[in-house]
């Protein structure tokens, strides 16, 4: 997959899917999926995407992601996409819908086929939406087409009904949603090492501002380190019982014997919400807490 961060004249004929796509969750793989299905030798799987959200470009108003940039190009080719176009909004946002139809899509992209989700909106201000894109695109030849929503429990599968999950905890929600397990990618710091005093070392990893913040608790999870994954009882928040004060993530390896992970990249992908955060009266309850959650952890996972 060849990654480009700005607008560059293809030589190939495009399938373009459209989109932000934070999350890459089920909907985007409708769209995606569209595109690269109607790829072939000659007209390479594109997707155009922004390196930042639209939003924040124009009102300044970051919103957490689901997904970094790496994490979604990641997903994208996993999904078979061939081009990646992750471009500066400024770089089209002053374009009138025709001229972003007519200049990006038809003359820069040499797109054949394009897609895009049902509430996909673009050129200046946002004021034209999928069916101006339909009818642009057909004025100039090109395929194109508008995928309906993805459901899930009746509703559709969108960025911001998956966040509100994981801020509610509702961690297996996310996961169904996305048709992957929401996680936390980050390099093992030190800790104050009262996992060790507790007889339960732990990895610490720093959350990413950019990345929306799990509900404080304790989860089950799985960690993947290297080529090996571990189930865990990890606890996201900012442990009032040892006094802690910036949130972080914290695992224990449930089946992990041994060895310094310091300084290592490790996924810690989030499975079942057990409890939430609480401050304990003592260390030794904290412990006793500590063995209960991995039995909870071991019997929710043998549901």
């Amino acid at each position: 997959m060849q990654i480009f961060d700005t607008l560059k004249q293809t030589k190939y004929y495009t399938s373009v899917a459209l989109g932000f796509f934070d999350g890459v969750h089920l909907g985007h793989q409708d769209v995606i999926n569209t595109a690269v299905n109607a790829s072939s030798d000659l007209c390479k799987a594109t997707v155009l995407t922004f390196k930042d959200s639209p939003t924040f470009v124009l009102s300044g108003n970051k919103k957490t992601l689901l997904t970094t940039n790496e994490e979604k190009f990641e997903l994208f080719e996993k999904l078979g996409v061939e081009y990646v176009f992750c471009i500066d909004f400024k770089e089209v946002c002053s374009m009138t819908a025709e001229d972003f139809v007519r200049e990006v899509l038809y003359n820069t992209l040499n797109a054949k086929f394009v897609i895009a989700g049902f509430n996909y909106h673009f050129g200046k201000g946002g004021t034209a939406d999928a069916d101006d894109m339909l009818t642009m695109c057909h004025k100039l030849k090109i395929d194109s087409c508008k995928r309906m929503p993805v459901k899930y429990k009746n509703e559709p599968v969108s960025s911001t009904r998956i966040r509100k999950c994981i801020l509610n905890g509702e961690i297996e929600d996310a996961n169904a949603m996305l048709s992957y397990n929401f996680s936390i990618t980050s390099k093992v710091t030190s800790g104050n090492h009262i996992g060790t005093t507790l007889s339960t070392p732990t990895i610490n990893q720093p959350l990413k501002n950019e990345i929306v913040t799990p509900k404080f608790g304790v989860y089950a999870s799985s960690v993947t380190i290297g080529d090996k994954v571990f189930l865990g009882a990890t606890n996201v928040g900012t442990h009032p019982t040892v006094g802690e004060s910036e949130p972080l993530c914290e695992t224990h390896l449930l089946n992990f014997d041994s060895g310094d992970l310091y300084g290592q990249k490790v996924k810690t992908e989030l499975l079942h919400f057990i409890r939430p955060e609480k401050k304990f009266e003592s260390l030794e309850k904290l412990k006793i807490q500590i063995q209960k959650d991995k039995n909870d952890i071991i019997a929710s996972l043998l549901k």
